[in-house]
């Protein structure tokens, strides 16, 4: 089982439901991976980034995660649910 963190960044795009998408995410990759807030000094698989906007250059680089994963609009969802299932 793979381990994600996810971190929230901004809510620059109100019309996009970064909560939702985070369950929709959470759910479609049970059964390959634990989703959750990261801890202090624990190594990741991944770090799932869920932001409102593409203006941002951070990437909480300060949590160790072996890949970053971006989720910017609702139609990102596929595609970041096939790279957490790919990890």
């Amino acid at each position: 089982m793979r381990e994600v963190a996810v971190k929230f960044c901004g809510g620059c795009n109100p019309g996009y439901d970064r909560g939702a998408a985070y369950q929709e995410i959470r759910s479609a990759v049970s059964d390959r991976a634990v989703v959750s807030l990261p801890q202090e000094g624990k190594r990741y698989d991944a770090l799932l980034i869920i932001r409102g906007c593409t203006g941002c250059p951070y990437l909480y680089e300060e949590i160790d995660a072996g890949e970053r994963i971006l989720c910017v609009r609702q139609s990102d969802i596929p595609e970041v649910v096939e790279k957490i299932r790919k990890l």
